[in-house]
């Protein structure tokens, strides 16, 4: 009978335990012992897909603002809009559950000194998609018309920019104007419809 050594034993211990180790791991990877994944779904892979960049508002956000998908207020003048779009994450996976707060001024520009006129927040439906109703704003504060928009998937930090209306002459002055930021209008019903959709790093 061959005689086994102790290096051979200890060899092959240290085989077995690293077998042990990459079993663990691709559990882990097939998703079984990873958290959060249920917030993504399928989407279609990314292509040239660029993250959204952050913008410091003016104001900045405050927490308290009411839940709904209409910004409109009881006798508010100016045309509506329709915003719509998605939060998806960097590796192309729509984001369900994310709180998407909104607020902007009014017509004239003007920013209400307090209570919560035009401000709102919802959440994303299962396919990661939001839909806000509201006026479109004025120029506030040398600022070209905007919306400001805070993104909080659950869990996740938050992103927090500005987007803006496509073609408005006064984006040329904004200094926190990129194009990456301007929102595609398209075909809509009585009121203008626009899409942006908010990719983050996740």
């Amino acid at each position: 009978m061959p005689r086994v050594s102790r290096r051979f034993v200890l060899g092959q211990s240290l085989v077995w335990a690293a077998g042990l180790g990459t079993a663990r791991a691709l559990k882990s990877s097939d998703g079984a012992d990873q958290r959060g994944l249920d917030q993504f779904v399928t989407s279609p892979p990314c292509k040239d897909e660029k993250l959204t960049p952050v913008v410091a508002p003016r104001p900045a956000f405050a927490p308290d603002a009411p839940r709904r998908t209409s910004l409109v207020e009881p006798g508010a003048a100016g045309s509506r809009v329709v915003i719509s779009g998605h939060v998806i994450g960097l590796k192309c996976g729509r984001i369900k559950g994310a709180r998407v707060d909104f607020w902007h001024p009014d017509a004239t520009g003007a920013y209400a000194s307090s209570g919560k006129r035009f401000r709102g927040y919802q959440l994303t439906d299962a396919e990661g998609r939001y839909r806000l109703e509201t006026i479109r704003p004025g120029t506030a504060m040398g600022r070209a018309p905007h919306v400001s928009v805070r993104v909080e998937p659950p869990g996740k930090p938050a992103l927090t920019t500005v987007i803006f209306f496509p073609g408005d002459p006064a984006n040329a002055s904004d200094t926190s104007f990129v194009p990456a930021l301007a929102m595609r209008e398209v075909a809509g019903g009585a009121a203008r419809t626009y899409a942006f959709d908010f990719i983050l790093d996740l």
